[in-house]
């Protein structure tokens, strides 16, 4: 029965802290208080009623919950709402920064935070009227060291949309939360252990090996997580509940298994499986799923946050002891000792910050500094102090009651303060260019809007409609195009073209995962894409040149190294088709982008001449792309009609699906009808998506079969013909013929290209002839003249079949069409060669 109530208890504080949080978050619509600083002072103010009597005995059941869930296992607060907290923030980050800004995150959060450690530590063991050793000095220092900037991000998104300075806190905080776990459990260790080491220089080794081990072990419990993930969402497709499900499972199996099983960090194991997802993992994700999976975990972590931040302001409110004038003065000079200390560890790196990653002004360094809250992470471990039985009661009563305060001061002061601080150091609004797009957008949005209101009042169900009120409460400026101040009169022409080219780069982005959802990419070509726009936007905003695509279209050094090895010849060269069928897709996919861009640039462009150059550049691109299709086209048209199969069936049964459900909106279908129809859309679907493209390459009977030059010939001639072939794969650069020798034989180009190479009359000067593709004939002067009058040579990887020489030279002599076939050929050729 009690079992029961304890239940029942839990399941009542859970609904009514949810249902709270709903109805606080929607108060605080207008009013710049945080939502979690707001569910924190709640959880104050319950938990001091409760704590004073002030709640009426008519609810005694409230009491008795409160009571019940600050009496809670810390271990199981943490179990339950870090992996989701963690896994939500870094499976959200834009990967792409975090992998810029990831030196200035890994040495905030590394180094910045072993320094801020030893000198919180210090600080608590000069200052605090406790006689506390060293080893418990800095746990506590360890423990307070972790930020939680959740309220400051949040301001930041709404105010100014810095999502560089979002990518650094976040990041720290995602980093440093696990350092600073690691060494808390080092130094728990040392002070729940039998002999009650104390710390000294001879441990630091051993620390520090620990420390190495404990992170490191932590990044390959996450990869090996996030490598078994993405292989099963591979073979999923569009099943919400299933990738949805697994995404939880292997966030909570990935944590618990580093913390509980291999005792290692479970905070980096979670960071590494979210980012493994949100990068390499983003296209196994069903393109469908995608949109609805970022949305289910935002809720989650909102869930999270409101019962946390409640459950922390009633712990604080019920369990820390208030009553000690002492203890109280040491809070307040402590808070402002770890300010100074943030401040000095902040500003110490900062020189190093400034010339790596992104850079790091005074500015944005000063909103780091005052952003360093402290939040759920530190309260949870000094939970788990304050609970251990190992522990002394005191020690553990101060360590709670000084970390609840710092937690508490930290949100109320500079989480509120923070406004201000972004007001004084001119980072509240957004930067002059991106202001400009968005003051253009609005005007155009006004302009729409007046536009459209006479055929309105005009419209005869509308007569009565008070356009008087609608115009003060529509257009607070009347419907005149008043003097709006024109974007460039507020920014450079720098950051006007900044701006500019960042927005075009943000839609081609949108572009790529637009094609990925109807089909028309790949995943693998999607990523590349995502990866090529998003280094472009990384620094500068860049339209052209794209290198990593141009690199990509070129066959890299060791594969041209691998190619001369004997023994995996083939191998490599068989692969080298399935590159350029990667090659091909993502060319498509970049010029299918880029033609949206000439409505952008007219739609954004703030000025002609910026129109006009963004324009220069995004032909340029499109020239290098559609030289490299041609040249594939030719090569590889095999690669190219399975290619644009495979798109043309995905754009057929994306339309259907389209069709069948405008037809339910329309009411001409009934759900059962509709659904029954759709299933085998997405029977369809699902098939293509698990299927790899299959290049379909023609066997030589076919290849022959389809040869003008032996239509005429007898049926026993081909017959011999395809008796006495063989096939042989070319890297790129073999030489197949070389001019002036007799080595050779009649060939026929099944797959790729080849170069004809000769000399300049009068010279030795070589030079490129000719490109042959596909079904040319190559060798006939070989075999009319018994010598090669050019050189022929690989220009990629090539498939070539080869007729023996000697059933060749037979079949001249003995099949007349056979020899007129070949002089037909030379004659196409402007060659004047006859056998004799």
């Amino acid at each position: 029965m009690e079992q029961h109530q304890t239940g029942f208890f839990i399941l009542l504080f859970v609904v009514l802290s949810l249902f709270t949080g709903a109805a606080l978050r929607y108060a605080l619509k207008n009013i710049a208080l945080p939502y979690t600083i707001a569910l924190l002072l709640l959880g104050l103010g319950l938990g001091l009623a409760e704590r004073g009597g002030m709640i009426p005995g008519e609810v005694e059941l409230l009491g008795h919950t409160l009571q019940l869930v600050t009496s809670m296992d810390p271990h199981l607060i943490m179990f339950l709402f870090l992996p989701t907290l963690i896994f939500e923030s870094a499976f959200a980050m834009e990967v792409h920064l975090f992998r810029r800004t990831f030196l200035q995150i890994a040495i905030l959060a590394v180094p910045g935070l072993v320094v801020s450690t030893l000198l919180t530590a210090a600080l608590a063991k000069f200052l605090f009227p406790w006689d506390w050793s060293w080893t418990a000095a800095l746990l506590f220092g360890s423990l307070i060291s972790a930020t939680d900037p959740v309220a400051v991000v949040a301001l930041l998104k709404e105010l100014s949309s810095r999502k560089r300075l979002e990518t650094i806190l976040e990041g720290e905080s995602l980093l440093n939360d696990g350092t600073a776990i690691v060494l808390f459990t080092l130094f728990y260790h040392l002070m729940t252990s039998d002999s009650q080491q104390e710390i000294s220089w001879s441990l630091l080794p051993t620390i520090g090996w620990q420390f190495i081990w404990g992170v490191s072990m932590g990044l390959l419990v996450g990869l090996s997580f996030g490598t078994l993930a993405i292989v099963f969402l591979g073979k999923i497709y569009k099943d919400a509940m299933v990738e949805i499900t697994l995404s939880i499972t292997v966030a909570y199996l990935a944590f618990l298994t580093a913390e509980s099983v291999l005792h290692v960090s479970g905070v980096v194991a979670v960071v590494t499986l979210a980012l493994l997802l949100a990068g390499v993992g983003r296209t196994r994700i069903s393109p469908e799923i995608a949109g609805f999976l970022h949305h289910f975990w935002k809720v989650m972590a909102y869930l999270a946050n409101t019962l946390i931040f409640l459950l922390v302001g009633l712990i604080i409110a019920l369990r820390v002891e208030l009553d000690s004038l002492a203890a109280w003065k040491a809070l307040f000079l402590f808070f402002g000792g770890i300010l100074l200390i943030r401040a000095g560890s902040t500003l110490l790196f900062l020189p190093i910050l400034r010339q790596i990653g992104i850079g790091i002004t005074l500015q944005k360094a000063t909103v780091l500094i005052w952003g360093g809250l402290r939040g759920a992470v530190a309260l949870s471990l000094a939970l788990i102090i304050s609970q251990d039985q190992r522990i002394p009661t005191e020690f553990g009563e101060q360590i709670l009651f000084m970390t609840a305060g710092i937690v508490v001061l930290t949100l109320l002061i500079n989480g509120t303060t923070m406004p201000l601080v972004l007001g004084w150091l001119g980072l509240d609004k957004l930067p002059p260019g991106k202001q400009a797009t968005v003051d253009q957008a609005r005007l155009r949005i006004k302009r729409d809007m007046t536009d459209l209101l006479p055929s309105l009042k005009q419209n005869r169900f509308f007569q009565e409609a008070d356009w008087d009120l609608i115009g003060r409460n529509i257009f607070p400026q009347k419907t005149s195009h008043q003097a709006t101040p024109s974007p460039t009169a507020k920014a450079s022409t720098e950051e006007l073209n900044y701006e500019f080219k960042r927005r075009l780069l943000e839609a081609e982005r949108k572009n790529y995962w637009s094609q990925f959802q109807l089909g028309i990419l790949g995943g693998a070509a999607t990523n590349i894409l995502l990866d090529a726009v998003e280094r472009a936007l990384d620094e500068a905003p860049t339209i052209s040149p794209r290198p990593t695509l141009y690199k990509l279209w070129e066959i890299p050094m060791f594969v041209r190294w691998l190619e001369k090895i004997p023994l995996i010849h083939n191998i490599v060269l068989s692969g080298s088709f399935d590159r350029l069928a990667l090659n091909y897709d993502v060319a498509r996919g970049f010029i299918h982008a880029l033609n949206d861009y000439s409505e952008l640039i007219d739609r954004l462009a703030p000025t002609a001449q910026l129109a006009a150059s963004v324009r220069a550049e995004v032909l340029t691109n499109k020239r290098v792309t559609y030289e490299r299709i041609e040249q594939l086209r030719q090569a590889f048209p095999e690669v190219i009609v399975a290619l644009e199969t495979r798109a043309a069936s995905r754009s057929l049964l994306n339309r259907q699906r389209a069709t069948i459900e405008e037809l339910l909106d329309d009411g001409l279908l009934d759900r059962a009808e509709a659904d029954k129809m759709l299933d085998d859309v997405e029977a369809g679907l699902k098939q293509l998506h698990l299927t790899p493209t299959r290049i379909e390459v023609p066997s030589p009977q076919e290849i022959l079969s389809r040869a003008n030059w032996l239509v005429e010939v007898t049926p026993e001639t081909r017959d011999r013909l395809l008796a006495s072939t063989d096939i042989c794969i070319y890297a790129h650069g073999d030489t197949l013929y070389q001019m002036g020798e007799t080595e050779g034989s009649l060939a026929l180009i099944a797959r790729g290209a080849v170069e004809q190479i000769g000399t300049t009359y009068g010279t030795d000067n070589e030079s490129t002839e000719d490109v042959l593709g596909p079904g040319s004939v190559l060798g006939i002067y070989n075999i009319l003249t018994g010598k090669n009058d050019k050189t022929i040579r690989a220009q990629g990887p090539v498939e070539i079949i080869w007729f023996h020489r000697s059933t060749v030279v037979a079949l001249v002599h003995q099949d007349p069409l056979f020899l007129k076939s070949l002089n037909r050929l030379y004659d196409e050729k402007q060659c004047n060669y006859r056998v004799p």
